[in-house]
């Protein structure tokens, strides 16, 4: 076996999946690292009006995300797919022709509630052609596409910052010709995306029991906060002369996922499987605050070495919980596997992570270093919660399995 035919997908469908994924993430990677750039010098809005757009935006989309998922499961999840795509491509170049802080706002918070759309819709189009024993596993694949064309995205926007404005147009411009192709890459797959038939045996968990099993995992994504905010105020309050430390730091997160997420993922194609990553996930992201903590006191090249082990437990955990994310979202409503669904449980594993920032932030600013400790030791309750929570739902469909076969059997 070649090593192309080792690293590319086995089958059409997959690569043509792989292949949306790795065009949408390139496109989205070179606007994402400079767009407060072009925000503050070609739209005209301050950086408080950025963030402050943002905000508002994220909130909007995750309560659009439920009926734009009940939508497309009428559209049909092809169709919503390449609508998705096409409806970014065209409203992204509208950055280069709004002003002020109204403008900005509207077209922000209408571009985060159609990328809000986009993840369930694209997770149902994988669900309809991947075997159940590899959903997880392909799902895994694709984050790590997903991460290495957003680095390599990046990379081609600080040649862009290096420019003139003409580079952050070009960036613009790539950004929506990669939907387009995007939405071109989704029309060649098949007309009618059919999800098989549903197991028989007991109906879905209750949404009280989803919710609180999304809830409890989406606290383990403080993570993305503690490399985002966190690890850049810990550089810049004790490693100033080091600032290479940011870029580095982010480097060693790609690398990461990009080389073990599918190692990670294995064995989360169960509802036990999916919980022990989770759990594991949460206690390596405590031990990563731990580190991050233990940097903050230890003086020159030992304080830069915990920092650096620290950001690889902060991926290693983080990878971890995305693959019980993906595993749990499948198992726990294996009868519905629809877009609304879908949708459903993005809402609720997000919902904590819209606290994310302000958690990270407050905490480091009030507690200083001991709020690694103090955010540690959330992680480390939500990966306590997480295995009574999921292993309590899990088993009651176990029991209700055991009903149905009872039921059928004294039928019969």
């Amino acid at each position: 076996m070649s090593l192309a035919s080792a690293l590319l997908p086995a089958t059409a469908h997959e690569r043509a999946y792989a292949l949306i994924t790795a065009v949408d993430s390139l496109g989205t990677g070179c606007f994402l690292t400079v767009s407060v750039v072009l925000f503050v010098q070609l739209v005209g809005v301050t950086p408080t009006q950025v963030g402050t757009a943002l905000a508002i935006g994220g909130v909007v989309s995750l309560f659009a995300r439920v009926p734009l998922g009940r939508l497309s499961d009428r559209l049909g999840h092809r169709r919503a797919l390449i609508a998705v795509h096409v409806i970014r491509g065209l409203a992204f170049p509208l950055y280069l022709v709004v002003h002020g802080f109204a403008a900005f706002l509207a077209l922000s918070v209408f571009v985060l509630v159609i990328d809000g759309w986009e993840s369930p819709v694209r997770k149902v189009v994988l669900y309809a052609f991947a075997p159940p024993a590899d959903r997880v596993r392909i799902a895994a694949y694709n984050r790590s596409v997903y991460n290495l064309a957003f680095a390599g995205g990046s990379l081609l926007a600080a040649l862009a910052l290096a420019g003139d404005r003409l580079g952050l147009y070009l960036v613009v411009a790539g950004n929506a010709g990669s939907f387009l192709a995007a939405a071109g890459f989704a029309g060649r797959l098949p007309a009618e995306l059919r999800l098989p038939p549903p197991p028989t045996g007991p109906g879905p968990v209750s949404p009280r029991r989803y919710a609180m099993v999304g809830l409890v995992l989406g606290s383990l994504f403080l993570c993305t906060s503690l490399l985002s905010i966190g690890i850049p105020l810990l550089v810049l309050a004790d490693f100033a002369s080091h600032r290479w430390l940011i870029g580095l730091a982010m480097a060693l997160n790609t690398a990461t996922a990009v080389s073990l997420q599918v190692r990670l993922a294995r064995g989360c194609d169960t509802v036990a499987g999916s919980v022990r990553a989770g759990v594991a996930g949460g206690f390596v992201l405590a031990a990563s605050c731990l580190l991050l903590f233990l940097s903050d006191s230890t003086p020159a090249a030992g304080g830069i070495a915990l920092l650096l082990a620290g950001v690889v437990a902060l991926s290693i955990g983080e990878l971890s919980a995305s693959a019980a994310t993906w595993g749990l979202g499948l198992m726990l409503r294996r009868h519905d596997l629809s877009a609304h669904n879908q949708s459903v449980w993005s809402m609720y594993i997000s919902l904590p992570q819209l606290l994310g920032p302000m958690v990270v932030a407050w905490s480091l600013h009030a507690l200083h270093g001991a709020g690694w400790l103090a955010i540690g030791a959330l992680l480390a309750a939500a990966a306590l919660a997480l295995g009574p929570v999921a292993l309590a739902v899990h088993e009651r469909i176990e029991r209700d399995v055991s009903g149905a076969v009872l039921n059928d059997s004294m039928a019969g």
